[in-house]
């Protein structure tokens, strides 16, 4: 008996030489293969967590940690926008406060027009 020939006409499944000896697909048995090493490695790791006390499920500290947590960065939140409008309000009095200067400038200007700002005689 003659061992089976990869040749497109005598395949098994017509694929034209990308069949193995047993009929099957190298990539589709590689993919199987990598499926079931990835799920003996979840197995694996899953077994190894319940060896250290790490628990999978989530219990009430689990629950209420996460929670802290979001009140937490909510709170965050909450105090930089506060920040930011205070800082906005501060922008806003000291714009106030420099168109204030710029009038009482223009002002003095009109009072004194010979006058040039920094030149100083002692």
């Amino acid at each position: 008996m003659s061992s089976p020939s990869t040749t497109p006409s005598s395949s098994p499944y017509g694929m034209g030489g990308l069949c193995d000896i047993t009929g099957n697909i190298p990539e589709l048995a590689g993919s199987i293969f990598q499926t079931k090493n990835a799920g003996r490695k979840r197995e694996m790791q899953t077994y190894m967590m319940a060896l250290d006390g790490i628990e999978t499920e989530a219990d009430e500290q689990d629950t209420l940690f996460t929670k802290l947590c979001i009140e937490t960065v909510h709170s965050s939140y909450l105090a930089a926008q506060n920040r930011v409008r205070q800082y906005t309000q501060f922008l806003t009095l000291l714009k106030r406060e420099e168109d204030a200067w710029a009038q009482r400038a223009s002002r003095a200007c009109c009072l004194m027009p010979d006058y040039k700002p920094g030149s100083h005689s002692f």
